[in-house]
């Protein structure tokens, strides 16, 4: 495949959240409304629906269907619990911490979930991951980095209570996204054959939509002057401006998705972990390039919030190369070894 996919699966990561970090300093509603959440599950529920067979579609099996389900219900509660976070945190911090945590954690459960053996580089990987959250969560004072002539960017490295819940809910999301991970990985790997990608975007989307609207309906719209108009107004955003930055945020999602699922595909969970580990440290020098301001300390660079990313990116890309000699073998080629393995013997 070359470079080419994972190079997109990077740039779309890192664009889209930017694009989020836009949207966030908009300020156009409060974080209870929803707004971004319901975007997303709207978006992948098109594009699915676009890219579905037409005529006779592959039938899902009564498990699959259940796991299908099981999937959708993860990504809507850990989507939402994500934005929460997101909007407390900023996206340097929320990138860290759910690329970090959802590392270790997936770790984990593959070992006493998949009954998998992590080998010496992984878990090696593993612990530099938690050394770089652990540099990223000390006390500012620990590492010099909030010295009182320093001003607002090293004064960012130390967290707030809000940014603390802000990693709490990031870290629940982590928890949940391993979770669907492993679910996941079951589906595709098991018998029978999965359905296409967009059966499953379409049947994983629709609990999200569906949740979503309703929350709209119930709770969004009737408080919508309180958390929404209000806000809009003082914020003096165009709301021109806010629709497009809305569309291209649902429109670069299914692209990104896309793009993933591809990488997926042919590079396996190496190439998507070791991408994602790499997005993390960009993200960290890119926002810090466009966002960073005395008003936001926290997405600007620091000593600390440097050498958090850059050890939780080697720990990242030492995990997943460690395990590139590991790759299980695909289903249809571990069939065709059984079946020749049987020819072979019966002669």
């Amino acid at each position: 495949m070359g470079l080419a996919t994972p190079l997109s699966y990077l740039c779309s990561g890192v664009v889209l959240n930017i694009i989020s970090q836009l949207i966030t300093d908009t300020s156009f509603s409060a974080p209870e409304a929803h707004i971004i959440p319901a975007v997303k599950f709207t978006a992948t529920l098109v594009g699915a629906a676009l890219r579905r067979p037409r005529g006779v579609r592959p039938a899902a099996t009564p498990s699959q269907r259940r796991l299908m389900a099981a999937i959708g219900l993860l990504d809507a509660s850990a989507y939402t619990l994500y934005c929460l976070g997101f909007f407390a945190c900023g996206a340097t911090l929320a990138n860290l911490l759910l690329s970090g945590v959802g590392q270790v954690l997936t770790a984990a459960l593959t070992r006493w979930v998949l009954r998998r053996r992590l080998t010496g580089g992984q878990l090696a990987g593993i612990a530099f991951v938690g050394l770089g959250l652990a540099v990223r969560a000390a006390p500012a004072f620990l590492l010099g980095a909030a010295a009182p002539n320093d001003g607002g960017a090293a004064a960012g490295a130390a967290l707030s209570r809000e940014q603390l819940v802000g990693a709490a809910l990031v870290g629940l999301a982590a928890l949940l996204y391993s979770i669907l991970g492993v679910a996941y990985e079951k589906l595709l790997k098991g018998e029978p054959a999965p359905p296409p990608n967009a059966e499953i975007m379409w049947h994983v989307s629709i609990l999200g939509f569906l949740a979503s609207a309703a929350y709209q309906a119930l709770y969004t719209l009737p408080n919508w002057d309180r958390l929404v108009a209000q806000r809009m107004a003082a914020s003096g955003t165009s709301p021109r401006y806010l629709v497009a930055l809305l569309a291209l945020f649902g429109a670069l999602f299914n692209l990104h998705m896309l793009v993933q699922a591809a990488v997926f595909k042919t590079e396996g969970a190496i190439g998507v972990g070791l991408v994602n580990a790499v997005r993390g440290a960009v993200i960290t020098v890119t926002v810090a390039a466009l966002f960073c301001s005395p008003a936001r300390p926290h997405l600007c660079l620091t000593p600390q919030t440097i050498l958090s990313a850059a050890i939780t990116t080697v720990g990242g890309a030492v995990y997943v190369l460690a395990g590139s000699g590991q790759q299980p073998p695909q289903p249809a080629k571990a069939a065709a070894h059984g079946a020749a393995a049987e020819d072979k013997k019966d002669k």
